[in-house]
């Protein structure tokens, strides 16, 4: 087994590395397409001991599964806190680009950072720092035009995602989690390998076109939004990290920057073939703030 693995997400490279020898693990499934190499942009060494720090004050608590703490510059979380024999404390660093994962149970059964919402959690937090966003939403890159389906559990994500692949020249990123990247002028979306039901997790990017936000319908309807509105949406859909004040004004400001920039739509839907002929036609217009289609 490797000593260190290393995976890259949104062309964000992670590296993991066992502090005290132990490399008893390998990565799951979904995360067999990320691997890579190269230069690490975020650092993780693993240890099978108690961190060597106060934990502070709870700052943000999201039980039953995890919980954030602050002591003056040094942050943490406390995930699975409430069940011992999966206990460990996500440590980070200064600037969030390392952290040290520690195992409070060296012998309990799932002694592997990729159980539950570590390795998210770390990404989380590292992307609020000025790198990006994760929203829930269906990511589909169609012949090199990338757009965003965006909503919450059972808003649809997972039924588009199956439809969009099975449409010439469409490509499936995710159909749960999509990385959102503003980088040298231009905003990129991602797909990740924290999938949905449909299970689509793809290592690849696209230019960001069109974002929608997703309502079940009776017909198939496209209606444009505000960039207020649109914001808040996104908000919504999002992970961004209410728990930091500076992570928050960069998601809100990254959050305003996809509003102004993308041309965002509502759009409620049948769970049919016909939605993606909808999208399709509707895309081939040419873009007005009073475009409608509808069928």
């Amino acid at each position: 087994m490797p000593r260190e693995i290393k995976f890259k997400i949104g062309d964000i490279q992670t590296a993991i590395e066992w502090k005290c020898g132990r490399s008893d693990f390998d990565p799951p499934r979904p995360y067999q397409p990320f691997i890579s190499d190269g230069q690490a942009d975020i650092l993780l060494g693993l240890h099978l001991d108690a961190p060597p720090t106060e934990f502070g004050e709870k700052i943000f608590d999201s039980q039953p599964i995890w919980s954030f703490y602050r002591d003056g510059n040094a942050a943490s979380i406390h995930i699975f806190d409430q069940f011992p024999d999966l206990l460990r404390f996500l440590v980070f660093h200064p600037r969030f680009e390392e952290a040290d994962l520690y195992f409070a149970e060296p012998g309990g059964p799932n002694i592997d950072p990729f159980f539950g919402p570590t390795i998210e959690l770390l990404m989380i937090n590292y992307l609020a720092r000025g790198h990006g966003v994760i929203i829930h939403a269906c990511g589909i890159d169609n012949n090199g035009i990338g757009m965003l389906f965006a909503g919450e559990s059972g808003a649809g994500k997972s039924t588009l995602a199956n439809l969009w692949n099975q449409a010439a020249g469409a490509a499936v990123l995710s159909d749960d989690r999509i990385l959102v990247r503003y980088i040298d002028g231009e905003l990129r979306m991602y797909g990740t390998p924290w999938h949905g039901e449909a299970k689509f997790g793809s290592a690849s990017g696209v230019t960001l076109k069109k974002i929608y936000f997703l309502s079940h319908g009776q017909k198939n309807a496209i209606q444009p939004l505000s960039s207020a509105e649109s914001i808040l949406r996104l908000l919504q859909c999002s992970f961004p990290p209410f728990w930091d004040a500076a992570g928050m004004e960069f998601s809100m400001e990254l959050f305003e920057t996809l509003a102004t920039r993308i041309a965002c739509y509502e759009l409620a839907f049948r769970p049919d073939d016909s939605v993606i002929e909808t999208i399709k036609r509707f895309a081939d217009q040419t873009p007005a703030s009073s475009s409608r289609a509808a069928v």
